[in-house]
This record gives structure tokens, C-alpha cells and sequence, in this order.
């Protein structure tokens, strides 16, 4: 029996990329908090396992209280975390090869709109999609951008999911 599942889709992926970077009011996202942001768009039920929960996000507590559990069991998240990578770099490139995703600000370890328009049809799908009006969705491309990410308490760190031991922190 053969089960789909958007983790391993690359047009999938790309969908996803352009769901967060066409609806966040920041200009730019950092790539290994782009990666994170995915991750939860995938499984936004795991928002619930970020320990200790930020305090800045702490008034969506109450919202992330009811994302609903999924049918599906995920193994070992890390590991899923980390093969989800391979899918995102190539769905990146594509978007970068078509002109939609500045390369420069890729080369910095950061994912930029280029001024590129999508055609009206994606354009339309992607400000319809239900997840959009979602306050969680809000919170993971609005918020976590503005909340600590690299270093021991960071975002990296609390999620669980990524490496933060050699993060060079920001004071």
C-alpha cells in the first residue's frame, strides 16, 4: 500500500515556501528558521512540544492547545527533521532557478521574495489556503521570527529538533 505524505513532496515543499514567505509580514527569514517554520507547518501539533514554550508566544498557548493530534505516528522527529532538509534545498533551487527566491539572500543563509510575480492561479490558491486564517500559522510566520532562535534559549534549542550546541549567540 503505497501512503502519501507532503513531507516527501517536493512541489509540495515548494507550495509550502511560498505559503509562508507570500503571508509573513517579514521581509526575509532566516533559512534554519524557515526550516523549523516547515517543519510545523507539516506537523503543527509538535508546536506543543517546544520546552520551555517562549514567553514572548505565550498568549497562543491557548490555540496551540488545540491543534488536533494526527492519524499518523512520526518516528523520531529529529530524523525526520533532518531528511525533510534534502526536500526543502531542492525545492529552494527551483524557486531560485524560476527567479522567485533571491539568490544572494539565499547565499546568506536567508530565504527573500524577489519582486517576481506568481501566476494569478497560485497566487490565488496560496491566499485562500484555510492554514492562512489560522492563528498558529500567524504565530509561526510572524512571531517565532521575532523570538530568540540561536544559543541554549533559543528556538533551535527548545524545539528540540536542531543543533544549537555551536550557535554563536547575539547578546
Amino acid at each position: 500500500m503505497l501512503i502519501y505524505h507532503p513531507i516527501h513532496d517536493v512541489n509540495h515543499c515548494v507550495y509550502r515556501i511560498l505559503l509562508v514567505l507570500e503571508n509573513s509580514q517579514h521581509s526575509h527569514i532566516d533559512l534554519d528558521l524557515f526550516r523549523l517554520i516547515d517543519f510545523y507547518l507539516l506537523f503543527p501539533h509538535l508546536i506543543k512540544e517546544i520546552k520551555p514554550f517562549p514567553s514572548e508566544l505565550v498568549s497562543f498557548k491557548k490555540v496551540i492547545k488545540y491543534i488536533p493530534e494526527p492519524y499518523e505516528l512520526i518516528g523520531n522527529v529529529k530524523r525526520t527533521m533532518y531528511e525533510l532538509e534534502a526536500i526543502q534545498t531542492t525545492a529552494i533551487q527551483n524557486l531560485m532557478a524560476k527567479n522567485i527566491i533571491e539568490i544572494d539572500s539565499y547565499q546568506n543563509k536567508s530565504l527573500k521574495r524577489t519582486e517576481e510575480l506568481l501566476p494569478e492561479s497560485i497566487y490565488e490558491k496560496i491566499m485562500n489556503n484555510g492554514v492562512v486564517k489560522e492563528e498558529w500559522f500567524r504565530m509561526l510566520i510572524n512571531e517565532f521570527p521575532t523570538v530568540t532562535f540561536l544559543g541554549k534559549k533559543g528556538l533551535k534549542a527548545r524545539s528540540g529538533l536542531m543543533e544549537f550546541r555551536y550557535d554563536v549567540e547575539i547578546i
